[in-house]
């Protein structure tokens, strides 16, 4: 049940069990508390991958919620960005990101379209 009273949340960060040592929740499970909280989306971004998005899609949907696929990607420095896709170009860069994030240095979008 979502709330029209209340200003909107979205969780844009959630890892789930696919991030390794990172989340402990599988995609369905996270689905389930924001339909609780009532969410009316939600992004998963797990380290350096894609991992959990086909999942977490099929999941969402019966629940209406709008599934927002992202990643959070380590950059070759150690930092770390989070990317969201928008689009279904979008998650091909996305997926070439997170293959190629070894070889991305800060601050550049080299490896992204």
């Amino acid at each position: 049940m979502v709330r029209t009273d209340a200003l909107m949340y979205v969780e844009l960060h959630c890892h789930s069990a696919y991030s390794f040592l990172d989340g402990a929740s599988p995609p369905d499970e996270l689905l389930a508390a924001a339909h609780r909280y009532g969410y009316p989306a939600l992004a998963l971004t797990d380290r350096n991958g894609v991992y959990g998005s086909l999942a977490f899609a099929h999941a969402a949907q019966p629940l209406g919620i709008q599934a927002i696929t992202g990643a959070e990607v380590t950059l070759s420095d150690g930092n770390h960005l989070i990317l969201l896709a928008e689009t279904a170009p979008g998650y091909t860069n996305l997926c070439g990101c997170s293959r190629k994030r070894t070889s991305v240095p800060s601050g550049s979008t080299r490896g992204c379209r």
